[in-house]
């Protein structure tokens, strides 16, 4: 049962909101890091190749996976049952997954990095949910970034609480996706061809990428996560950095 008393308002109202968009994604200005303050531009129509991240509900809002033009689903979940499965007309992923700090995430981060990659380059909209799009989701969608985006753990868990205010991945998964973020850096990985092929094929699509606050048009190279790449001085609003 989830408490709002005490909660924030943004993260009250991103819990109550069934899904938002990680990528693609504008930056409000191109020499500022996202600060709480500043919401993200998206560009619209939601176009081919885009990136969501939220939870069961989303799944029941057939309109709303429409209008986002949702192909995929990754769901993490621990229920026998899918809300929706192949038969919907969805292509689906599913990963059996407890929300515990003991719960081994490690052996699923590759198989679903891989999975969103492909579908994303082949021009499908993707969306990772779990029950609450608080824990389990997010951390798969940090994965995918640390992974294919080439983000170090803070970066990528910056942009993802930037764009969904009330992520928390428990202190388990955290520590799986710093365990995954060093494998990924390790000259051994980055050298693999496909991870090469990710990076660059992700960079040349511009899928983050500073602009005008007035135009949504996706731009071309350089990849605007440089900003991230950097180091983020992002801070939540307690004014803390994610963990």
């Amino acid at each position: 049962m989830i408490r709002f008393e005490g909660m924030a308002p943004e993260v009250m109202a991103a819990m109550c909101t069934p899904m938002h968009q990680i990528l693609p994604i504008h930056y409000p200005a191109p020499t500022s890091p996202p600060i709480p303050s500043v919401n993200p531009i998206y560009p619209s129509p939601v176009p081919p190749g885009s990136l969501f991240l939220g939870s069961m509900s989303a799944t029941m809002d057939r309109e709303l996976l429409a209008s986002r033009r949702i192909t995929h689903l990754v769901q993490v979940l621990d229920a026998p049952w899918l809300p929706m499965s192949e038969k919907d007309g969805f292509r689906c992923l599913k990963i059996e997954l407890l929300d515990t700090p003991s719960t081994d995430l490690r052996p699923h981060l590759e198989g679903a990095s891989q999975y969103i990659a492909s579908a994303l380059l082949s021009g499908g909209n993707v969306l990772v949910h779990c029950q609450q799009g608080v824990s389990r989701s997010p951390a798969i969608v940090i994965a995918y970034l640390i992974h294919n985006l080439g983000m170090s753990y803070d970066q990528a868990h910056a942009l993802v609480k930037w764009c969904r205010p009330c992520i928390n991945p428990n202190p388990g998964f955290v520590a799986a996706l710093r365990a995954w973020e060093n494998r990924c850096r390790s000259p051994a990985t980055a050298s693999l061809p496909q991870f090469r092929r990710a990076t660059t094929s992700y960079a040349g699509m511009g899928m983050m990428t500073p602009a005008d606050p007035a135009t949504t048009t996706l731009a071309p190279t350089p990849p605007g996560y440089q900003q991230f790449m950097r180091g983020s001085s992002y801070t939540g609003s307690s004014g803390a950095r994610p963990c």
